[in-house]
């Protein structure tokens, strides 16, 4: 045996070896954007509050691993109603027509809101369901409570909701919270395999026996994009802005509602209607990406922001500085309700996966 040819061998195997060794630890620090590396050390938590009928302040905890972070936080007091974290069902079916929305729209805003909310850990199941599917969830208004539907087609399949049939206001009615994009709610009809027609549209007289009168206006104004940023839009970062649908905001807070979009004039993007035990979450106009609208879902969803009276408290914070802990204390512009105060707080980079939430009662 020649020894120095086992020699060379032994030592090759080290070398590729330690090749080897070194390209795995480089794709894991290319495969882990900067954003996520520095999320792995942010930490917000309520060290303590103080929550009066005349003053509320809250007193937070703050650890980050970068010297420059962004970091958004919001405040806003809470209803009687018992806070839950919800199952959400996505109607995806492309057998049935679609109006107002990007073509991509309803198969990929499952994908996309399911993403949303499963690396951030929400907790409860995204499932996509057929119109069949849709319908046995719709018929089960016994749990409807912790349940949401997502219908982002602008079309509702006539299964659910047609000249003969309404199988959503019950279930809303009981507790369930219709989340609905693309043109007027109610509007368009549509049936398996046929593309829309004038025979599919029930036209206001749809619109108004979901959501009532007065609420949205007709005919969509395609294009029209609110100006104006909501307390709750600037608080979430809410980035949807087309006001086309026409959801009218003084209709919306006379029922108790809240305008969490841009508004235009009377007019506002994303609005959460009340009924019954539940409600219509509205994206009031087209969907061009289900992309941005699906992260703006998602904050809505996991901030229990349709659990709000209306207030709402924003604070953007730069942890600037070596990477540590601080304390920040802030005195909210509200005093605390019953139900108490809901507070959050997430990294508004576009890549960032951070979110916390905190119920605090007095």
């Amino acid at each position: 045996m020649d020894l120095r040819s086992g020699a060379q061998w032994t030592w090759l195997e080290t070398v590729i070896g330690a090749l080897l060794v070194g390209l795995a630890v480089a794709e894991i620090v290319v495969s882990s954007s900067p954003v996520q590396r520095a999320e792995q050390s942010l930490s917000v938590d309520v060290k303590s509050a103080s929550l009066t009928d005349q003053a509320s302040t809250v007193h937070l905890a703050i650890s980050h691993g970068s010297p420059h972070q962004d970091l958004d936080v919001a405040a806003f007091p809470l209803g009687d109603r018992p806070i839950r974290e919800s199952s959400v069902y996505v109607y995806d079916d492309s057998r049935f027509p679609a109006a107002d929305v990007a073509p991509t729209v309803p198969q990929g805003i499952f994908d996309h809101l399911s993403g949303e909310l499963t690396t951030r850990q929400y907790s409860l199941p995204v499932v996509a369901v057929s119109a069949e599917d849709l319908a046995k969830v719709l018929i089960d208004t016994a749990s409807a409570p912790g349940r949401v539907v997502v219908m982002m087609t602008g079309v509702l399949p006539a299964n659910v909701f047609s000249k003969d049939a309404d199988l959503v206001s019950p279930w809303v009615q009981a507790g369930g919270v219709a989340v609905w994009g693309g043109g007027a709610m109610g509007f368009w009809s549509g049936r398996s395999g046929r593309p829309l027609s004038a025979g599919d549209a029930l036209g206001e007289a749809g619109t108004e026996r979901l959501l009532g009168s007065n609420v949205v206006q007709s005919p969509t104004t395609f294009g029209r994009e609110g100006d104006v940023q909501s307390a709750f839009a600037s608080a979430l970062n809410i980035t949807y802005s087309f006001t086309g649908a026409g959801v009218f905001l003084g209709s919306v807070t006379a029922h108790g509602g809240l305008d969490l979009g841009w508004d235009s004039g009377e007019f506002t993007s994303v609005a959460y209607l009340p009924r019954g035990s539940g409600g219509f979450l509205i994206f009031g106009g087209e969907i061009p990406d289900e992309a941005s609208v699906s992260v703006d879902l998602a904050r809505i969803l996991m901030s229990g922001a349709i659990y709000g009276i209306g207030k709402v408290a924003s604070k953007h914070l730069t942890l600037a500085g070596p990477a540590s802990g601080e304390t920040v204390d802030w005195a909210l512009p509200f005093s605390a309700p019953s139900g108490g105060i809901m507070l959050v707080a997430f990294d508004p980079s576009p890549d960032a996966l951070y979110f916390f939430k905190r119920q605090i009662k007095p």
